[in-house]
């Protein structure tokens, strides 16, 4: 392919329009036409505030699950729950054995006075 003159010609047209075109678009920014919008300045404000919120929150909430049980001890109260039940299961079944003997105990009483009631007459 060879270059002519109509090729040089319209490459030359083409940077012409590029360089009016990058001409406008920096007098449209000088002007302010192409800039983004700024946000306004209690905005950053704003925005500074509600992390620090956020942070404020942040640190109560460690706070509180620091001072929450572990895994751990939790595990050793429910091992020390299981061991008051047992203690609990073994003092129901000696009480039960003591009303047994105080049952007894109670019937040969009511005998001993029933006879010496009868004696006593």
């Amino acid at each position: 392919m060879t270059i002519t003159p109509e090729h040089w010609q319209t490459f030359a047209a083409m940077v012409a329009i590029l360089a009016l075109l990058s001409g406008a678009v920096v007098s449209l920014r000088r002007l302010g036409f192409l800039r983004p919008p700024a946000r306004p300045p209690d905005a950053q404000g704003a925005v500074s505030e509600r992390l620090d919120r956020h942070a404020e929150r942040l640190a109560r909430l460690e706070g509180a699950v620091a001072g929450l049980a572990s895994r751990e001890d939790i595990h050793h109260l429910q091992m020390a729950i299981e061991q008051q039940a047992g203690a609990v299961r073994e003092i129901r079944a000696f009480m039960a054995r003591d009303a047994e003997a105080v049952g007894r105990l109670d019937a040969a009483i009511t005998r001993i006075e029933d006879h010496l009631m009868g004696e006593g007459r």
